[in-house]
């Protein structure tokens, strides 16, 4: 009798552990990304055991899809018995599916019995079109730089894919057809960009349709060793784990932070750019000893500066600069997520009153949701004031664009609808403030910077620098004349004739009873001339 207690016992308790289960539900169980504008799904994961669910990890046969689960639980993920959680599925890489990825699985590990379970996905619309990308990667004698990596961008920010060089310098590599950015590394040489740039800003893009091969070569220049770097980590701000793959740009300029006032001068351009590591990790030498912007970009997060506070900062207004005078390391980069999961478009021009065409470096264009003011997608402004942003969803946006030193510019407000997918000839007009900037800085060159209006009707500014040192003589002032010409080289107006010491100016010109067309402004300060044209259009 005390024997048959006994088993009856272990079974019973058996019995009781085998009842006392979690039970994993997922609805709906099925997934389906009906177009690009369709690639955001969610599901529901129950626990309809009478155990705390705890889900483990989630495995994805491909890497297309965002996964997160809401408010951004960190896995493990504990679900007590009656609850449900929301697990957010956004498809990524759509621009890669083939007819062969058109159905795909996740799988949900957990402590239920059944683990894992599925999701299953189905995904609508796919292009099998291809072209080819073929170049030779040389370094500036044109020598061939056989095992270069290079890289591919899509749509200028996005990093598609990568291959390496031959024996010969030489690259081959069929893509998707689409806008690509394309790049180039090696070891002792400078990070270069599509259009022999440094600066992917400014990276040419590479426009491959189906069938077609394009050729992109690349010059890389010798960066020489002066023991000057910049090392660090890239990280999800949201999760704390490293990403595998982005890009860190590296631009000179000091903050504290303040804004341009309208007689600085433009901060020196020099760029340097390397690739994040499949650790999380970069490293980045630069030329010369001074302070710098580090900036990190890496698939679907936003753009994020260095500060000191180890924050998520999109923008430089949060930034902290870094001395480089040595190796400097720890300067790690927190990213925000992006996550934009629409197909709209939006394309315009960039304005920098006052600046030439340098000043359009260094600028970052983003799409800000007016239904919830979160930042979707971005983009670069191009050297000629161009710029894209793509991946919007449906709903009303505003342009946000950036540029260190100046106030975020705004273009008027848009919607992308059915109806209308993309928005063309917006405008981003930057403008500058009175706001004291650290220090008293005097421009190191002479300068005549665009006119603004251009074309104009009937008055226009003017604005010139004139630097303390030219040609190695110092001097308190300069003989300066700037002066209006017809094209016909006839004089119209001296708006400037006298002694100018170092600085920057303004003047404005009238051209009240003069006839539409084509005038050349003339800066002379001692025996250097510069002359640009402007436009009177009445």
């Amino acid at each position: 009798m005390y024997k048959f207690s006994i088993i009856y016992f272990i079974i019973l308790i058996s019995l009781v552990d085998i009842l006392a289960q979690p039970n994993l539900k997922i609805e709906p169980r099925n997934i389906k990304f009906e177009d690009i504008f369709s690639r955001y799904e969610y599901t529901l994961i129950y626990n309809e055991g009478n155990q705390p669910l705890i889900i483990d990890s989630l495995s994805a046969t491909s890497e297309y899809y965002i996964l997160d689960f809401e408010d951004n639980a960190p896995l493990p993920l504990i679900i007590n018995p009656g609850d449900t959680v929301k697990l957010n599925a956004i498809l990524t890489n759509f621009y890669s599916i083939t007819v062969n990825d058109t159905t795909d699985t996740i799988w949900v590990y957990s402590n239920d019995p059944e683990s894992p379970q599925d999701l299953r996905i189905k995904i609508d619309f796919f292009d099998d079109d291809y072209g080819t990308c073929s170049g030779i990667i040389s370094d500036e004698v044109l020598t061939p730089l056989p095992n270069s990596k290079v890289y591919f961008f899509y749509y200028g920010i996005y990093l598609f894919d990568s291959t390496f060089t031959n024996i010969s310098g030489n690259y081959n590599i069929q893509l998707p057809k689409g806008d690509y950015t394309v790049a180039a590394e090696k070891e002792g040489y400078r990070v270069m960009f599509s259009g022999n740039t440094p600066d992917p800003f400014f990276a040419e893009p590479v426009n491959l349709d189906s069938g077609q091969t394009l050729n992109v070569d690349i010059i890389l220049p010798t960066i020489y060793n002066t023991g000057y770097s910049v090392s660090g980590t890239v990280i999800d701000s949201i999760y704390g784990i490293t990403l595998d793959k982005g890009v860190v740009i590296i631009r000179k300029g000091t903050h504290t932070p303040t804004l341009m006032k309208p007689d600085t001068p433009n901060a020196d351009s020099s760029v340097y750019a390397g690739f994040v590591r499949s650790d999380g990790s970069y490293s980045i030498s630069v030329e010369d000893s001074t302070y710098y912007f580090v900036q990190g970009y890496s698939d679907y997060f936003l753009p994020t500066y260095y500060n000191s506070s180890n924050s998520a900062s999109v923008f430089w207004q949060d930034a902290d600069s870094v001395f480089v005078n040595q190796p400097i390391a720890n300067k790690n980069l927190y990213l925000e997520r992006d996550s934009s999961y629409g197909g709209g478009g939006a394309y315009g021009t960039i304005t920098v009153p006052f600046m030439d065409a340098q000043s359009l470096n260094g600028i970052t264009v983003l799409a800000k949701s007016l239904n919830n003011n979160q930042l979707y997608s971005y983009n670069f402004g191009k050297e000629d004031g161009r710029f894209y942003v793509n991946n919007l969803p449906y709903g009303p946006y505003q342009l946000v664009a950036q540029k260190v030193g100046f106030p975020n510019a705004v273009s008027d407000t848009f919607t992308i609808s059915p109806q209308n997918q993309s928005q063309y000839d917006l405008n981003i007009q930057f403008t500058l403030t009175d706001v004291e900037e650290e220090g008293n800085f005097l421009p190191t060159s002479i300068k005549l910077y665009n006119n603004y209006p251009n074309p104009f009707n009937p008055s226009t500014k003017i604005r010139f620098s004139i630097p303390i040192v030219i040609a190695g003589e110092t001097k308190q002032s300069f003989q300066t004349t700037l002066k209006i010409y017809d094209i016909l080289g006839n004089e119209i107006a001296k708006l400037v004739d006298e002694e100018k010491s170092s600085g920057t100016y303004e003047v404005t010109f009238n051209a009240h009873g003069l006839a539409s067309g084509i005038y050349i402004t003339t800066l002379q300060v001692n025996y250097i001339r510069l002359s640009q044209k402007i436009i009177l259009m009445k």
